[in-house]
């Protein structure tokens, strides 16, 4: 089985502004992105999981589209929901409620948000229902913070890890396990 990460192209938002569960338009560049992306990726009979969130359902619709697809959804899949943060610029966040949840973002949650443990959580929950599909591959398009979490979840890794993982916009990580374990075979392609 593979499993192709993909991560939604670049969002139509300035820099620096905090956004998770926020919703978000994609980069005007989306349609030339989206063919780059088709031109990488070659999943054969596959099927394909997202999330509601525009950003990524809208690169999940195209792709299931070109490839013939079945999609599906799975909110456990969704970005970490920073609460009270969402939308305002990180400058504009007081440095010691950034410092305090950046020294533990396992355990503590931006103001109304989540943790990165529940995240994980949600996560583990989401690959488990990934490993019934009956078909050569699954496509999951979604947020940086689920698809690294994703990684170490069907890596086995420390979980606290998923951090160290970047993974671009419009990026390709392909898992496969065609051998009796699970390996990455490339990132960010």
């Amino acid at each position: 089985m593979d499993v192709y990460l993909i991560r939604h192209t670049r969002p139509a938002v300035d820099p620096g502004i905090c956004h998770g569960t926020l919703e978000v338009d994609l980069d005007a560049d989306f349609p030339v992105e989206a063919e780059r992306l088709c031109a990488r990726l070659a999943p054969g009979d596959a099927t394909l999981v997202t999330t509601h969130a525009g950003c990524c359902m809208r690169l999940a619709e195209h792709l299931a589209a070109r490839f013939g697809a079945t999609l599906r959804t799975d909110e456990r899949l969704s970005e970490l929901d920073f609460g009270a943060w969402e939308g305002r610029a990180w400058s504009e966040i007081p440095r010691v409620q950034t410092d305090v949840w950046a020294r533990d973002v396992w355990n503590r949650s931006p103001p109304g948000g989540e943790t990165y443990a529940a995240l994980y959580g949600r996560v583990s929950a989401a690959w488990e229902g990934m490993l019934g599909t009956d078909t050569a591959s699954t496509i999951v398009v979604g947020h940086a913070g689920p698809l690294r979490a994703l990684i170490t979840v069907v890596l086995e890794l420390p979980a606290e890890t998923f951090i160290r993982f970047h993974l671009d916009h419009g990026g390709i990580a392909k898992l496969s396990d065609h051998t009796g374990g699970w390996r990455l075979e490339y990132a960010n392609r």
